[in-house]
């Protein structure tokens, strides 16, 4: 007798199924590689190699007894009426009965007093320092620290007299006092600022791989225009991390004599500022050629490529002026000014056609012509395909005037020969032999027949060599603002003001807040537990402000493959019916099958398993110092470097 065969083929739909597990395992597993290197990846960003992440340990150190649980080197603000009340409740060393007495202040320096507590039985008097006394100074703790803290704030003087109103406390030291000792802090502040920018250039030169460093500066002044009397130039590193090698600052201001009077009694005990003798406008190229002058001798390296705007004195002068002779000094374009060309070029070309009529009969701007938005968009484009192609003067030669092509294209008349497959739809249509419309993104070929001379311009070989290896001047103005949110360009300030600012911002830029503690534990003696605990928390707020954006990025490109792969879906369907129908006409199975979907399971448990370690880490990482901003009695932890 005959037996019948039957078939083990798995069904197609079943067969469907398997290989969309194997996909999603497939996934699964970039997906946890990808996990895998998110702590690498967030350990790549600038501020996470300039700054080391703080943990809380044990805060035995900051008290004198173990079993304290209050950080006995910090300050608690207490009312005066609260205090006598608690020593009223307290009996008198001498004469041992309930205290019932007056309260008075034997002196007052700013915000420190002595306090003294006279018992009307005895007439016995105890007094109180409410600040203890900084070391080889007469100075007290919490003036200094007022100090320094109206510096960080931008508030100076005026700002504390201010704030300690609002807050029924004394107001703080004389102006004349703060003034002179505004002048001992800044020699204290440049010393640090000093020994931060050595360490930066020593940096820079390991990472450049040489003594011949690659810089980008840029001038800044105390006020806003180019009138104000106070001005710098900073130069800063071109690498990964940037950080500030040098600084100089310039003050023109100096004292009328329009009455001779008064001006005899100033010029007595006045301490000139004045260094610059020339306008305003010509601080940059000054400051910048006197760094580029004691590079040598000061760090024995040579700035021989520079970073500048386009339109800037700077770079004519160091070339006139040769600061370092047999060597030249090459210049380096910043992409972003350079981009701004296109802008600039664009709305000059809209101005000067205004009303006229194009060929077609309709004026050069309007919807969807050379308005506005078109103007930014070419700009941001024109600024992607520099940053993408810069080392390569061909690819950014081709994708510069791939702009101008692909929105030249008609249905009819498509010019893609200089546009990438990676991201021009046409060319992807062509691929996968499906229709395309330019009517999307195309503009009208008489307001491009306008615009084409800027493309001609600044499309050109020879115009986009300047950009070849360019760089940007972003870290340059991050520092400008550092500078500003202590020295307020809406407030006038003194040279000496205004370099304190910029010292500090060199220390906060280069190496964090946290630094800034070792000024405090120099100047008072310690550090102070709160002071660490803010300084901490201000790293660890710019750390997770720069991980949370580069998350962001890295979202959005995620969400561009997804997309990408969700368009590939339809073809590997087509694929995988094929096969099934292959699979059904030879009434053959793949013998593995089986055999592959157990294991596939058992790899996607395991990489679940791993992901969500991963992830653990990853909120562990972007998590903020929740505990600043109130005390909470049972934290026995202070700031640490997490090894």
């Amino acid at each position: 007798c005959s037996r019948k065969k039957t078939s083990t083929r798995t069904p197609p739909n079943k067969r469907r199924e398997i290989s969309s597990l194997r996909s999603k395992n497939i996934s699964t597993a970039q997906t946890t590689a990808s996990n895998l290197t998110t702590s690498s990846i967030r350990s790549s960003l600038p501020s996470q190699q300039k700054i080391t992440k703080k943990t809380k340990l044990d805060i035995a150190s900051t008290s004198s007894k173990s079993d304290s649980n209050v950080p006995l080197d910090g300050y608690s603000i207490i009312q005066n009426q609260m205090l006598f009340a608690f020593v009223c409740k307290t009996n008198c060393e001498v004469c041992g009965s309930r205290w019932n007495g007056k309260m008075n202040i034997n002196k007052r320096e700013g915000l420190f007093l002595i306090l003294s507590f006279q018992c009307s039985t005895c007439q016995n008097i105890i007094t109180i320092e409410t600040s203890p006394k900084v070391v080889a100074s007469d100075r007290r703790d919490i003036n200094v620290r007022s100090q320094i803290g109206g510096h960080l704030c931008g508030i100076r003087h005026a700002g504390l007299v201010k704030l300690m109103g609002a807050m029924n406390l004394p107001s703080p030291i004389q102006d004349e006092t703060y003034s002179k000792w505004d002048r001992n802090l800044l020699i204290m502040v440049k010393s640090f600022t000093e020994k931060s920018m050595k360490k930066a250039v020593a940096e820079t030169v390991a990472a450049q791989n040489g003594t011949e460093l690659m810089v980008s500066g840029d001038g800044f002044w105390q006020t806003r225009g180019f009138q104000s009397r106070h001005g710098a130039a900073a130069l800063i590193s071109c690498n990964t991390t940037p950080k500030v090698l040098d600084i100089e600052i310039c003050s023109a201001l100096s004292i009328k004599k329009s009455n001779p009077a008064k001006y005899d009694n100033i010029i007595r005990s006045h301490q000139c500022e004045k260094n610059y003798d020339k306008s305003s406008g010509t601080m940059e190229s000054a400051a910048i050629l006197i760094m580029f002058k004691r590079s040598v001798p000061k760090y024995g390296v040579y700035y021989t490529k520079y970073v500048g705007d386009g339109d800037s004195k700077t770079f004519p002068v160091l070339s006139k002026i040769v600061p370092y002779p047999g060597k030249e000094i090459k210049k380096i374009e910043d992409l972003n000014h350079f981009s701004k060309r296109m802008k600039r070029a664009l709305e000059t070309v809209k101005r000067q056609h205004g009303r006229k009529k194009l060929s077609d009969g309709k004026t050069i701007g309007g919807k969807n012509r050379l308005s506005v938005h078109n103007i930014l968009r070419l700009q941001m484009t024109f600024a992607s395909t520099i940053r993408k192609s810069k080392h390569d003067l061909d690819l950014l030669f081709k994708g510069s005037w791939a702009i101008f092509w692909h929105k030249y294209s008609t249905n009819d008349d498509p010019h893609h020969d200089y546009c990438s497959i990676d991201w021009c739809g046409y060319l992807k249509s062509v691929r996968d032999k499906t229709p395309y419309d330019h009517t999307s993104h195309a503009l009208s070929r008489p307001v491009l027949d306008a615009i084409k001379p800027v493309f001609n311009n600044l499309c050109s070989r020879e115009s986009l060599t300047r950009v070849v290896d360019a760089s940007t001047q972003n870290p340059n103005e991050g520092f400008h603002s550092l500078v500003w949110l202590m020295s307020p360009k809406h407030k006038a300030s003194s040279g000496t003001t205004f370099e304190i600012a910029c010292c500090l911002a060199v220390i906060i830029f280069n190496d964090g807040y946290f630094a800034l503690g070792d000024i405090f534990n120099v100047m008072c003696g310690y550090r102070g537990y709160y002071t660490d605990q803010a300084m901490v928390h201000f790293d660890n707020n710019r750390l997770h402000t720069e991980s949370k954006e580069n998350n962001r990025k890295r979202r959005k490109e995620a969400g561009r493959v997804l997309m990408q792969n969700d368009d590939e879906e339809e073809d590997n369907d087509s694929i995988i019916d094929g096969a099934d129908q292959i699979d059904d006409d030879n009434n053959d199975t793949n013998p593995v099958t089986g055999a592959t979907t157990v294991d596939n399971d058992t790899t996607t448990d395991s990489d679940d398993h791993v992901t969500d370690d991963n992830d653990s880490i990853s909120s562990s990482d972007e998590s903020l110092d929740d505990d600043y901003g109130y005390y909470n009695p049972k934290d026995k932890r202070t700031w640490t470097d997490e090894q």
